[in-house]
């Protein structure tokens, strides 16, 4: 990966466009320049608008993960970000933008693979430019994904106002502050007709994986109907992607909540028998996610744990009190890069994800009730 050309900042009186795409254009024109002199050859390329709500501090670390995902899926990126409170605004709302392309050498004999990337970063008081200037660089004819990159839930007018013109919304409940505000926040965006793409349930795919191959085999399979408990440990700060597998689990079985339980929730099974689901907070040095999702018959257990280094996870059934069958299996990284690039391969809405969510936010709500007396 190497970026081929970083052009100095352009400091703008005003939000203008057109000066930003002047800037792109004299880029191309000096690669296009270099190639023609013996330089490598490069081919442009764009899949999809990516625009980025984020924060000015985090200007470089996005700018690394999109010259990642640009390796996997060539895209113009719209970095918008907001000047720190600090930082005292002028009266002509001035605004700060550069341009940049980042560039993979796919194979030998083969041209550069070229996205490009705006960044423009604006004084708070300026946010209600953000629109029309993002809709003006958005290149046709190729769909539009808005990323949510912040801590706190989705909100703004300058979200509100892109939100129609997304084909996808991408953001991390897991990251957001309060696992009830995040879900409630993702919900509230499914309501309104958004089509969500969340980084957490991207985390739970392998997972998700590892679970449902447990019950492969028919002895394992006949036993996935009479699951008794499923106990589920996640860290500190891990109870939001706790929520959604349990959601996922429930929905997929089609259990309904029946109460509470001390340590969870107590659902009723197809059959009209009973299942109680608990959440465990243990200490663990990888405060976020899962370490262990446990589930339990009469005579079986099925488990899916991560290693302490938490770099493998080891799926283990056991039938019968016969000899248990395990399997480890490499943990992905799950750089952010893959993971939107995952969560594209969805054109519009996740009906699986959504009704994991769904079912998510109705534990929350009972496991907000006080237990009986």
């Amino acid at each position: 990966m190497t970026d081929i050309t970083n052009t100095p900042s352009v400091v703008l009186p005003q939000v203008d466009a057109c000066a930003i795409e002047r800037e792109l254009s004299r880029l191309w024109s000096v690669a296009t320049e270099a190639e023609a002199t013996g330089g490598m050859a490069l081919m442009r390329v764009c899949l999809f608008n990516l625009v980025i709500l984020t924060d000015a501090a985090h200007v470089s670390r996005i700018t690394d993960i999109v010259a990642r995902l640009t390796a996997l899926r060539p895209n113009r990126a719209i970095v918008v970000t907001l000047s720190s409170k600090e930082e005292p605004t002028t009266p002509e709302r001035r605004l700060e933008a550069w341009v940049q392309a980042h560039c993979t050498l796919m194979g030998p004999g083969q041209p550069q693979v070229c996205g490009e990337q705006i960044t423009i970063i604006t004084p708070r008081d300026a946010e209600a430019h953000i629109p029309g200037i993002v809709l003006s660089l958005l290149e046709p004819d190729v769909p539009v994904v808005i990323w949510w990159t912040f801590e706190q839930t989705p909100n703004g007018r300058a979200l509100a106002q892109l939100q129609p013109i997304a084909d996808r919304l991408i953001l991390d409940t897991a990251r957001m502050d309060g696992a009830t505000e995040a879900l409630q926040a993702a919900q509230n965006l499914i309501t309104a007709g958004v089509a969500v793409g969340d980084l957490a349930w991207g985390r739970l795919t392998p997972w998700r994986e590892q679970i449902a191959q447990l019950f492969d085999a028919p002895p394992a399979l006949q036993r996935l109907w009479s699951l008794e408990r499923v106990v589920i440990e996640h860290g500190p700060r891990g109870a939001t992607t706790a929520l959604l597998l349990a959601g996922w689990i429930a929905s997929r079985l089609n259990w309904q909540l029946s109460g509470r339980y001390a340590k969870g929730m107590r659902l009723t099974r197809s059959d009209g028998e009973e299942v109680v689901l608990e959440f465990i907070q243990v200490e663990t040095e990888a405060a976020e996610g899962l370490t262990q999702v446990a589930l339990l018959t009469a005579d079986s257990q099925f488990t899916v744990t991560r290693s302490a280094a938490g770099d493998h996870l080891t799926a283990c059934a056991l039938i019968d009190a016969l000899v248990p069958v395990e399997r480890a299996v490499q943990l992905p990284s799950l750089d952010i890069a893959d993971l939107i690039v995952d969560e594209l391969r969805l054109a519009r809405h996740d009906p699986i994800y959504e009704a994991a969510l769904r079912q998510a936010l109705e534990f929350v709500e009972w496991l907000a009730t006080p237990l009986p007396e």
